[in-house]
């Protein structure tokens, strides 16, 4: 992973870049997050993941595309010979792709969509770039490109931001929209429009994340402490939150856990 270069560091988390053998599983789950990716398939010109019943539906797009904000679990093939992403911060790729982020949520779209012609001259150019760094510098130098020649987060949603970060499990959506100098229902179209997910959605997904971030290297876990200092009200709401997002048990989740905190393989019957 690489931290972005100054003039995108508002925006984007890192970037990654991946080349490997086979895992020992088919496909890994990926947990609902409260941000998007941008994902490259540097091997073939084909994105898949599985949703539905059992994950057995496919769907396809081309080998660029967006994974907007989550609240959903979803499947993707484990074997990803070479594939290089972008994860951008909430809020981030306003700048970059859509008029709203709402476009994106639970989402996964084609950058030719967004880009149209472009966006496959910038997918063959990252393949027949030589090596990780100069196909990273590639990807930047696009995004650069099409950032907004005056690039901010907007103010309302900086603040509210700030605030959900500062106190994760309380803060008060009232209470922020009323400090923003907006109406309640203003400053929940406002965010969910830059962010693509509802402030108490936001919330939900966040502490979710935060419960993966505390336990993803633990080789024991009290659930109950865990849940308790996640600022659940009680173990049967953070049961229902964790299998709601993960498709997983918690139990499930630390026995299966993936090479990053968002997967995990998924053990497929029959």
């Amino acid at each position: 992973m690489l931290r972005p270069p100054r003039a995108l560091d508002d925006f984007i988390e890192h970037i990654w870049y991946w080349e490997g053998d086979p895992l020992p599983h088919r496909r890994e789950l990926v947990m609902a997050s409260h941000t998007a990716g941008l994902l490259v398939n540097l091997a073939h010109d084909e994105l898949r993941h599985y949703a539905g019943v059992g994950y057995a539906t496919p769907q396809r797009t081309r080998g660029i595309a967006l994974c907007g904000p989550s609240s959903r679990h979803f499947a993707i093939d484990a074997h990803q010979p070479k594939i290089m992403g972008v994860q951008f911060k909430p809020g981030g790729v306003h700048p970059f792709f859509a008029p709203s982020a709402r476009l994106l949520t639970d989402a996964h779209v084609a950058l030719e969509d967004i880009w149209g012609p472009a966006a496959c001259r910038l997918h063959h150019r990252l393949v027949e770039a030589p090596t990780a760094e100069r196909k990273i510098g590639v990807l930047c130098g696009a995004l650069m490109a099409r950032m907004r020649c005056t690039p901010e987060i907007h103010p309302v949603v900086s603040l509210a931001l700030d605030r959900f970060d500062g106190e994760p499990f309380g803060a008060r959506v009232g209470a922020v929209a009323a400090e923003a100098g907006l109406s309640r229902r203003r400053f929940i179209g406002v965010f969910a429009e830059h962010v693509g997910f509802t402030p108490k959605l936001y919330l939900r997904v966040r502490r979710f994340q935060s419960v993966l971030k505390r336990v993803f290297g633990a080789t024991g876990v009290d659930w109950s402490e865990v849940a308790y200092l996640s600022g659940y009200a009680d173990q049967p709401h953070f049961n229902r939150d964790f299998k709601s997002f993960s498709g997983l048990t918690p139990s499930q989740y630390l026995a299966r856990r993936g090479s990053g905190q968002n997967h995990a393989a998924l053990v497929e019957v029959g």
